[in-house]
């Protein structure tokens, strides 16, 4: 008769003799019908192992392909919205170009994923290099937060289309032109020729003024004498913002009548008069000098912009023969 510890020994021999093999369902079914193990394995190996392969390879296609149609057509959405707002031409080509970036990163996550899962079914143990990975992205995540915000806000933009090359912005207190728009800068160039260079990333507040329309705004200052005939100041204004609109450079682009605010301030010695003009953002800057020049020429023929000439003192001798 055996002794309890040596059938106890047997037993778990004989369960160590049909350990699983790791084949799955198709491997526990060939076992239970009378094959061996190794039979079985090798069967699950040429059989399972390639049609798991086949269907992950399968699935990775379909998503690359539908899921980078589904990004196009929220990109387009977006864009449709984007230029309705802001009238841009450029819109939708620069959100089409966006939509490839996006669909390529797409493209390349889910291969990467399936690539890292047919690894798997090959056995490879992928823990030390997902570890591995895991500690080089964060590392590099931490290092370079900054670059990886200034590439996501510029996409942002992008996609938004908050400005093009050539718009006339404000960026951080300054008002420059565009001349280039990356994903991680933005370059625009100040009136007095400065090329400023900005992350997008640190971009917080813009100020576009090429878009939609604009109000060519002029201040006059006038001595506070004016201010005793304020019906006669305003009739001289208004007749000459009334004249350049009526210019044939200006006529097309001035959609409303000039419009005289008035008083707009005054101190002890001085009053400020404003007039505006509506037109579009292109027009602004020529519609505002030469309605300061035709309001200025305008009082000054009226006797009611200051002038100081200078008082002319007495002849001098004829010097001494």
């Amino acid at each position: 008769m055996t002794p309890p510890s040596l059938a106890a020994a047997s037993a778990l021999l004989g369960t160590n003799n049909t350990v699983d093999q790791g084949g799955g369902w198709l491997y526990h079914l060939l076992v239970k019908s009378g094959v061996s193990p190794d039979t079985a394995a090798t069967v699950t190996d040429l059989i399972i192992r390639p049609i798991s392969i086949l269907l992950v390879v399968l699935v990775a296609l379909v998503a690359a392909r539908y899921g980078a149609k589904v990004i196009r057509r929220l990109l387009e959405r977006v864009a449709n919205q984007t230029a309705a707002r802001s009238g841009s031409q450029r819109a939708g080509a620069r959100v089409a170009t966006m939509s490839g970036v996006v669909a390529n990163v797409w493209r390349f996550f889910v291969f990467v994923v399936a690539g890292a899962i047919v690894l798997g079914l090959f056995g490879i143990n992928l823990t030390p290099l997902l570890a591995s990975a895991t500690i080089i992205g964060a590392t590099l995540g931490f290092g370079a937060q900054q670059i990886v915000r200034d590439y996501f806000s510029g996409a942002l933009m992008t996609m938004e289309d908050q400005y093009n090359i050539g718009d006339s912005v404000t960026v951080g207190g300054v008002t420059g032109v565009i001349e280039d728009v990356t994903m991680r800068v933005t370059r625009f160039r100040g009136v007095d020729g400065t090329l400023y260079v900005i992350p997008n990333g640190d971009i917080r507040l813009v100020g576009n003024l090429s878009r939609g329309w604009a109000r060519a705004v002029c201040d006059l200052t006038l001595p506070g004498e004016a201010a005793t005939d304020m019906d006669t100041v305003r009739s001289v204004i208004e007749g000459a913002a009334h004249e350049v609109a009526r210019r044939p450079e200006f006529a097309g682009h001035v959609t409303e009548p000039p419009q005289v605010v008035g008083l707009f301030a005054a101190d002890a010695t001085t009053i400020t008069v404003r007039v505006m003009l509506l037109t579009v953002p292109s027009q602004r800057d020529p519609l505002r000098r030469a309605l300061r020049e035709a309001a200025i020429v305008a009082l000054a023929r009226a006797e009611l912009w200051p002038a100081d000439p200078a008082t002319p003192g007495p002849a001098a001798a004829p010097p001494g023969r």
